[in-house]
Parts: structure tokens; sequence; C-alpha cells
């Protein structure tokens, strides 16, 4: 009875807290009150309630992955299950393998009797005194090869989380690279493009820590930055804040950028909205030009055409609207959040010169095993197109990153990204 008891109470006590982070620490994170200290606090509840959170999300009771009141229902209940079956799992381990050895010493009869020992439940008569201890089991018995095998894996298992919780998730890496571009102006060779993507400021990630990405991209000084989508997780009351921060990248040519699927998950228009009133251009669908004296416009006869379409989920990919028109001497660079648009058929079919395609959306699967890779990538095309420069089947694609997290605030070998990509003449 005791032990049911205690297993009740750590099932309510992970429930409990899962709630506090759902229902009060979430709201406070989004009026902007202690985001870097309840980032840790609402990540970590995401991560305790992923049970109820992917049952909720595979049986198709979160339409527009937003929670609906089934959805919570089902959450809740298969929350309280999983964690009911996981203590009491562990409770009888705990006695199974975690108690005292099975030769144990008593103390029986009267004063002055003979100690005996216990052994497998059976007493065996002893000349020592009763208080002497007992040679410990053979270092190579089954129970502590169990046992240690199990301690081992347990404590390998969290040492990787804490360490992709606490510390990858926002260890972000500079990466760099030099591409050459075919007819590219003599003016524009060493253009310094830098391209931030899947920042995803939500629960669990601060403005400090964009503002943080926003210093470090200033630094690098870069004539073009191009953000290639999805600025914000888990609530449209972030799409102000993170495109505020993004006016204060310093480009010497000017901020491009383009909307992911989270994005118009979590209202597009405000998305789009925040941006402009920012002064930043979203160019889904449309295009602008680098003049070889590197200024920024709407048309030009030469120079470089930055082209972007829309997320490939959740908006339209307008080829012809993006590229079309566009004299075909001049090189072209197209900003797409989803890299598999680089294989859809009517990318293919529109024959349209692109000479670099910049996307993200992958995270580059946020965990990579060695040997394996990511075992999740969210991409059609699994390992291919994951992270970094791949060859699709008309241009190169570059797959950055990306530096914030969804569906789980961890990160295991998959650094977060700010990618500069310096362009010279082919």
């Amino acid at each position: 009875m005791k032990r049911t008891r205690k297993v009740l109470w750590c099932t309510l006590a992970v429930n409990a807290l899962i709630a506090v982070t759902d229902l009060f620490t979430a709201h406070l994170h989004q009026l902007g009150y202690g985001q870097s200290v309840l980032g840790y606090i609402n990540g970590a509840g995401h991560i305790l309630q992923m049970p109820g959170f992917t049952v909720a999300e595979f049986s198709g009771l979160r339409p527009g992955h937003y929670w609906t009141w089934p959805a919570f229902i089902c959450g809740v209940g298969m929350n309280l299950v999983f964690y009911l079956i996981v203590f009491g799992a562990w409770a009888r381990w705990a006695i199974k393998f975690g108690g005292p050895s099975s030769i144990k010493q008593k103390r029986g009869g009267p004063e002055g009797s003979q100690p005996v020992l216990v052994k497998d439940g059976n007493s065996v008569p002893s000349d020592e005194p009763a208080v002497r201890t007992l040679a410990p089991e053979s270092r190579f018995s089954r129970r502590r090869l169990v046992v240690g095998t199990g301690r081992l894996a347990a404590g390998s298992v969290a040492a990787a989380t804490a360490w992709g919780f606490f510390g990858e998730a926002r260890w972000f890496e500079i990466t760099q690279r030099t591409l050459r571009i075919k007819n590219l102006p003599p003016m524009l060779s060493g253009l310094r493009i830098v391209q931030l993507s899947d920042i995803h400021h939500g629960t669990w990630m601060s403005i400090e820590w964009v503002r943080q990405i926003v210093d470090t991209t200033n630094k690098l000084a870069p004539d073009l930055v191009a953000l290639t989508g999805d600025y914000v997780y888990r609530g449209s009351q972030y799409a102000e804040p993170v495109a505020h921060a993004m006016a204060s990248l310093r480009a010497k040519i000017g901020t491009v950028g383009v909307m992911g699927n989270h994005d118009w998950w979590e209202g597009g228009n405000n998305c789009k909205i925040a941006f402009a009133r920012n002064g930043i251009p979203l160019i889904d669908n449309t295009r602008l030009f680098i003049t070889p004296d590197r200024k920024l416009t709407e048309r030009a006869s030469e120079g470089l055409c930055v082209a972007g379409v829309g997320d490939m989920w959740e908006d339209k990919c307008l080829y012809d609207l993006a590229l079309g028109g566009v004299s075909g001497g001049m090189p072209r660079l197209l900003l797409s959040h989803n890299p598999d648009v680089a294989e859809e058929p009517e990318f293919l079919r529109s024959g349209h010169r692109v000479d670099l395609m910049l996307s993200g959306h992958t995270h580059g699967g946020q965990i990579s095993i060695p040997g394996i890779g990511a075992p999740v990538t969210n991409s059609q095309y699994g390992q291919k197109y994951a992270k970094g420069l791949v060859q699709g089947p008309t241009c190169p694609v570059y797959v950055n990153r990306g530096l914030g997290m969804t569906v789980m605030p961890i990160r295991i070998a998959v650094r977060p990204e700010i990618a500069v990509i310096d362009l010279l003449t082919a």
C-alpha cells in the first residue's frame, strides 16, 4: 500500500508540473516576463508531456496544430496512464534489483542464543557475532550485471538529454562557405550573405536569445541577411517582438525573408504585418534585385536576383512570379523555407534558372545519431536535405540547421547555425 501511494504521488506531481507550465508559466513567457528562465521550465514541462502530446498529435485531435478540448483530455489521460506505468515499473525494479542482498543476518531467539544467518529463506547457524558484515555478492553476478547495465543506460540517456537541453540547444555555430556563381557581376564578387533560419521565438526561446543572434550577425558584417522562415513558435504574440529584434540587423545592402510553416500556423497575417511594420520585406512569390552598385531595388536589368517562394506546406510556390521575366544572364538566389522545393515537379518543369537555393525547415533533425544520422528530418528525402550544402536536380541547396527548436526543446549533435556564405564570380 505504501508503495502504491508513492507511485500515485509521483504521477500526480509530474502531471501537476505539466499543468503549471501549460496554464501559467507559458502565459507569463508570452507576456515577456522572465523568458530566459521560463524557457527552460516550459521546455522541461513539454518533455514531460510528450506521451500525451504525441498521442493527441497522431490521433488527429489537434487540427491546424492547435490544442482542442478533446486533444487536451486525451493528452492528460495518456500522461496519467503513462506515468502510472513508468513509476509502477520503477518501484518493482527497485524492489527486485535495488534492495538489500538476499543474504542477510537476523538476531533470533532469547538473549545469548546463537545468531543465525538467513539464506534463501532458511536459517543457518553461525558461530560469528550477529553484527558481522557478510561478504558482498560476486561482482560478476547476473544481478549486478543487470543493475549496472540499467544504471549505465539510464545515466547515459539522462546525460545526453541534459546536455542537449541546457547546453547544445543554445550553443550556436558560425559556419562559413565560399561559393562561385556564374555571371555574378565582378562588382558583386565577395558579396557576403548571412542566413538565419528557424529562430522559433516562443515558449522555449527568449527574446534575449534572439537579440544575441542579431548582435552576432551584425559583427559578421553581412552585405545581405537572408531569413528563411519560422520566426515564431506556439504563439502569435511572438511575431511582433521577433520582427522588432530583426529590425536591428545591420546589413550593408538589406534584409529579406520568406515565411515558414510555423509562421502560418501562428497566424500568418500577424507575422506579415509585424515584419512590414519593422521595415523587413518578405518576398514570398516575388523578388528583389541587388544592383552592381550594391543597392536593393524592385527592378534591375543586371546584378543578382533575390527571389522567394511561399511555404511548401501552408502556402503556394508560384515560381513564375518569383523567377519569371528575369534577364536570362542574371544569376538568381532563391529563398525557400522548405528544401524539398528543389525536387518539386512543378519547379523542375518551370525551367527557371536558380544558381543557389537557401532553405531551413529541417533543423538538421535536432538529434543526430553517429553513423546513422537524424532519425527525423521533416523532409520527404530523408538525410539528403537534412543539413548543409546539397546538390539538387537543377541547383545547389544550402540547408541551414536553424537556431530554434520544435517538438522537443533538445539538440544533440546538431548545433544551431548561423551560416555565412560568400559569393564569388565563377
